[in-house]
């Protein structure tokens, strides 16, 4: 199964909320009709009766997922659900896009290369290529890892939106007992250098260096961070060594595909 796919229904052995799955129904009935539909419509198609739709639909229209029109007094899809939609193209573009760059460039320097995109739950590793070196470091695509601790967490920490990040941040610095102004001087050296370090080993964190840099969209928002991981002494993680500049070389070249 590819690493960007959601388990489907027959695959997976837990016990679901069927409520969610009632109301992703629902929403399947606006993309495959692509027209706004009334309670009635929705009632023949889905088989349900129209107050039970109707409880559903005023939860939708609360949290934006849709919209609905008085007049004829038919719904349709919302704000945030082309804001999902957006979102999870852009992530599945550039997994899509990258992946040949990784196992490219993986190979080019014999290191291994991550790729991290952001989740609900913080950064996580969407592509992983191994090196052909005796001794790997293993990690597995859906991997989550800390912001201030690991080389591509502090890149998203860096370039993406203070809302949205700063939370995270700030709980990380409580937790790891971080100095606040040494961690803030980090994040706006890897503004300026488009690159995030991590030389020291970290508990649960696989391998003991790696090197990160952004990939951003046509929007100028950062939408991944491409990353060298290894162990001490394999990778030169010196501002203008050939490692670095190659790293963010790539990291470039992947944006220019997506912009």
């Amino acid at each position: 199964m590819n690493e960007m796919e959601a388990p489907t229904r027959s695959s997976s052995s837990s016990q679901g909320i069927q409520s969610l799955e009632i109301a992703f129904s629902i929403l399947k009935c606006f993309k495959e009709a692509k027209a706004p539909l009334s309670v009635s419509e929705l009632s023949k198609r889905l088989e349900m009766p129209k107050n039970k739709i109707h409880k559903y639909l005023v939860s939708f229209i609360r949290v934006g997922a849709l919209i609905q029109n008085k007049k004829d007094s038919t719904y349709a899809m919302g704000p945030a659900l082309i804001e999902l939609g957006l979102v999870a193209l852009q992530q599945y573009d550039v997994a899509k896009i990258a992946k040949p760059h990784i196992r490219e460039f993986s190979k080019q320097i014999n290191h291994s290369v991550a790729l991290a995109i952001w989740s609900e739950e913080g950064p996580m590793i969407a592509e992983y290529e191994r090196s052909d070196k005796p001794i790997q470091v293993e990690i597995q695509a859906g991997y989550r890892f800390p912001l201030l601790m690991t080389a591509l967490g502090k890149c998203f920490a860096a370039f993406l939106p203070s809302a949205q990040v700063r939370p995270l941040v700030q709980r990380e610095i409580d937790n790891y007992q971080l100095d606040e102004q040494t961690v803030n001087q980090e994040l706006q050296t890897i503004r300026e250098e488009r690159v995030s370090f991590r030389n020291t080993p970290f508990a649960g964190i696989p391998g003991s260096m790696s090197v990160a840099s952004p990939i951003f969209d046509y929007t100028g928002n950062m939408v991944a961070a491409l990353c060298l991981i290894g162990f001490a002494g394999e990778i030169d993680i010196s501002p203008t060594s050939d490692d670095v500049l190659k790293l963010k070389e790539k990291a470039s070249q992947i944006t220019k595909q997506l912009t």
